[in-house]
């Protein structure tokens, strides 16, 4: 049960990351330009930020930002858990779907959402082996699944009835 047991470690490290897209949110110019390496000059932003195309970056920072909040969250809180894994992997799948789609290996415009990639990759295969292991999509975070050495053999100690009892 590799991804159950280390679950919490997984949400809390991507969650980390994925959380760090507040950067385009909070300064979408300079994440633009640095992170997502699309070119940017001054004729750009009277053109394209004046047409308000800015709030797709300040949406998609913030909303993807806690995101990584909420998995975070999700790494103390496993009542969390369930809907947090469910939404995380539908919206990272979808991104890794996009860029798959984009031919985004073959598009030099989206070589800066590599590292996006990458994340969100790891969170799908991630979710994916977890709810193999959990033979669920919904699994209780309040079952305690058993071992995997649960079902070895133990030496049996045989209780004597009060009949049988030694005074």
């Amino acid at each position: 049960m590799f991804f159950t047991r280390h679950l919490s470690k997984m949400l809390f490290v991507m969650g980390l990351a994925t959380a760090s897209c507040f950067i385009y949110a909070i300064v979408p110019q300079w994440a633009i330009v640095n992170i997502l390496k699309l070119p940017y000059s001054e004729a750009f932003a009277t053109t394209y930020f004046d047409q308000g195309h800015y709030f797709f970056y300040y949406h998609w920072g913030v909303m993807v930002g806690f995101m990584g909040v909420v998995m975070v969250v999700a790494a103390f809180k496993p009542s969390w858990r369930a809907p947090v894994v469910f939404y995380s992997f539908a919206e990272k799948a979808w991104m890794v779907v996009l860029y798959i789609a984009s031919r985004g290996f073959a598009n030099p415009s989206t070589y800066g959402y590599f590292p996006v990639l990458v994340v969100d990759s790891l969170v799908s295969l991630w979710t994916l082996g977890y709810w193999i292991e959990q033979r669920s999509i919904f699994p209780d975070p309040e079952i305690a699944f058993p071992s995997i050495t649960a079902n070895l053999e133990t030496p049996s100690q045989t209780a004597l009835s009060d009949s049988e009892k030694i005074v």
